[in-house]
């Protein structure tokens, strides 16, 4: 059984589908996930409950549907949430890493009066909670939230748009805060980043921030070499030797870096076909395109014409359409996305479950002619599974499954 999180574009909604977790948990629910994907919004418009608490940065706490609005004591708050779980309310407790951690034995006695439903957005402080120490170990079910899932956006976006222009707007808007800076009037990506660049670098500075952890010169180095498109270790870390914010050249001191990246929501790894490595790339691609264009023109301090802006997007589409076209495809076969490359060509998708390959694919966002239908079926004849070709254009030809963004979603509905 499933739910549904809706998000609010224009005067559209975008379903997102989840788990029944947050209506079907146990008493304590926890709700985490990096900054700005969507917890609080979650909480506050799909769940029930009947006191909201939000607890600010250095202390304090803001109250939503109690007898006060502030409180500043944590003494306080504990006596008041012991007398609210005593009266079985269901109490919201956003930012909750905030608190002591004596916090959560404190939950431990109030089990089971009540409801509570947490939300966080530090991983560290979040595996305290499910780590065998916990004192909540068992009493707590998690949702993790993170961008949202390919087919949701691109359903969500295709109720006010053309499924074609819906679909490149799709891996930007996958990223929940983003959707604030849409208007109906103006939906070109070019516009959106020219009025949320300020937000991208101090997004980054939150996540950190809230991982108790700086924003290192190596962390950043890393950051802009994935948007070069060095995502090889050894390159990122000749790279990041040549700007001298490493040592030396060895791969082994970046891999800590990525590893808790990965941890933060801020990078992604994606399996390499039949070898024992990954690609690592940025998991948002609004911030990938950001940091693509402040490596080319210093974009967040410096004003770049909308002519020459717009050019840049057009030319780096293709490369997020391409992996956002992998990641919807895993999702619509509950697979793995895979990418395959070799010193000849590349591979754009292959999609796997339990090693077994269940479709292999080819994104052609130019217009495709009849060699890309011979190279791509040359290429992947050792292959098996479906054989997806994905473009703006159906085209006809009975070697492949030929999908476009005007047909995806029927083929999906007839097929899977």
């Amino acid at each position: 059984m499933v739910i549904f999180i809706t998000i609010t574009v224009i005067t559209t909604i975008v379903d997102r589908l989840e788990t029944d977790i947050a209506n079907k948990a146990k008493k304590y629910l926890l709700i985490y996930g990096r900054r700005k994907v969507g917890k609080t919004f979650l909480v506050k418009n799909f769940l029930n409950f009947d006191i909201y608490i939000l607890i600010k940065k250095g202390g304090g706490m803001y109250i939503e549907g109690g007898p006060i609005k502030h409180l500043d004591s944590y003494q306080q708050f504990t006596e008041f949430c012991s007398t609210w779980l005593s009266e079985n309310k269901t109490l919201a407790i956003d930012e909750f890493q905030r608190l002591p951690m004596e916090f959560l034995e404190f939950l431990q006695v109030q089990y089971p009066k009540g409801r509570v439903i947490l939300t966080g957005s530090s991983f560290h402080i979040i595996k305290d909670i499910i780590s065998p120490k916990s004192p909540i170990l068992g009493l707590c079910s998690d949702l993790k939230l993170s961008l949202i899932s390919p087919l949701d956006i691109f359903k969500g976006l295709t109720k006010k748009l053309d499924p074609i222009k819906a679909f490149e707007l799709s891996p930007y808007f996958s990223d929940p805060w983003v959707i604030s800076y849409f208007s109906k009037n103006e939906n070109h990506i070019e516009d959106i980043l020219l009025l949320s660049k300020g937000a991208v670098n101090a997004l980054i500075g939150e996540v950190f921030l809230e991982e108790e952890k700086k924003l290192s010169q190596v962390y950043e180095g890393i950051i802009r070499s994935l948007a070069l498109g060095k995502w090889k270790l050894g390159r990122m870390a000749d790279l990041l030797y040549s700007r001298q914010v490493l040592k030396k050249p060895d791969q082994h001191l970046v891999k800590p870096y990525l590893k808790n990246m990965e941890a933060m929501d801020l990078v992604k790894r994606i399996p390499i076909f039949n070898k024992n490595e990954f690609r690592y790339m940025i998991k948002s691609p609004i911030m990938d395109l950001s940091f693509i264009l402040d490596e080319k023109y210093n974009f967040f301090q410096q004003n770049i014409s909308k002519k020459t802006l717009t050019q840049e997007v057009l030319s780096m589409m293709p490369k997020h359409i391409e992996r956002f076209t992998g990641e919807l495809f895993a999702q619509i076969y509950d697979g793995t996305y895979e990418y395959f490359y070799s010193r000849d060509f590349d591979i754009d998708f292959i999609i796997t479950r339990r090693k077994k390959v269940l479709a292999v694919g080819e994104v052609k966002w130019a217009k495709p002619v009849k060699n890309d239908i011979n190279k791509f079926i040359d290429r992947t004849e050792h292959i098996p599974g479906d054989k997806i070709f994905f473009s703006k254009t159906e085209i006809k030809d009975e070697r492949i499954i030929s999908l476009t963004p005007n047909n995806l979603i029927s083929w999906y509905t007839r097929n899977l």
